[in-house]
């Protein structure tokens, strides 16, 4: 029996999908009972609870073997994944794989990456095997981002003009889905990227491609994009962590990694392949 957390996420229910349709057993742990009905129609059992539930969180694992812990993005993000560890470990969970960012740093300006990286060490040091999974950005970010196109024919972010290797998480989801069913990716990291650096610029112009509409990368000031996201109705501190998120991202040096080729075995979703797929959605 494997526990997914953040089973209604964007990589969470895709990972559920997965896990259940090659035959595995999941339970699921949810905070909303609006999303029980649809879990368990596609066979997985659930766990109403959530992380801030230190005391509910042994139940919630008992007679599991195997945990995936997508952490939520809170203030306490660190502190709610140290005591999933720690209720992991009294249960004897067998092996514990974690969603984690490239750029985990304890010394992060980003609130993110510095809560990822405070939880990838206590887990590191649990004694419990385990496998952590370093994704880089998804593409699927990119769809927060079609109002603007379609209105002003802009992307902004303040990206500068560095590059980034993005993801689909659809190929971490498969990356997670053979780490939880096979051996021997234990006590490893893993650096999970797609087959392309790209620039924002150069993002921006497969996107126009794809839409019939010149779609411009403009560098954004990170002052302004908060304001931006604040103005959207996201709280303050989530606002400026989401970009400090980015600025750390314009000051990184991305590699390729083959991880997707090697574990997944499938070459990795490009960025046209994904446009493509969501072309309805960029127009």
């Amino acid at each position: 029996m494997i526990l997914v957390t953040s089973a209604t996420g964007r990589v969470g229910s895709k990972l559920v999908e997965s896990l259940l349709q090659s035959g595995e057993r999941v339970r699921v742990l949810v905070r909303n009972p609006e999303k029980v009905p649809s879990l368990q129609a596609l066979g997985a059992s659930v766990f109403l609870g959530d992380l801030n539930q230190s005391d509910r969180l042994d139940e919630a694992l008992w007679g599991c073997d195997r945990l995936f812990s997508i952490p939520p993005n809170t203030l306490n993000q660190a502190e709610q994944e140290i005591q999933l560890f720690q209720a992991a470990k009294r249960v004897g969970i067998q092996h514990i794989v974690k969603l984690s960012t490239v750029k985990s740093d304890l010394e992060s300006p980003c609130q993110f990456f510095k809560q990822h990286a405070i939880a990838e060490k206590y887990l590191k040091q649990s004694g419990i095997t385990f496998t952590i999974l370093q994704s880089n950005s998804f593409m699927q970010n990119f769809l927060w981002f079609t109002q603007e196109m379609r209105a002003n024919g802009t992307l902004s972010l303040p990206m500068k003009d560095a590059k980034t290797v993005p993801i689909d998480i659809r190929d971490v989801v498969r990356v997670a889905s053979v780490i939880l069913t096979e051996e021997g990716h234990e006590e490893k990291t893993y650096n999970l990227t797609g087959s392309e650096l790209l620039s924002l610029q150069e993002i921006a112009e497969k996107l126009s491609t794809v839409t019939n509409q010149k779609i411009t990368y403009m560098d954004a000031s990170p002052l302004d994009f908060k304001q931006t996201l604040i103005r959207s109705g996201v709280p303050a501190w989530f606002a400026e962590a989401v970009a400090t998120s980015w600025q750390v991202a314009s000051k990184g040096n991305p590699t390729i990694t083959d991880a997707v080729t090697k574990i997944g075995r499938k070459q990795p979703i490009t960025f046209d392949e994904f446009v493509c797929e969501h072309e309805i959605v960029f127009r």
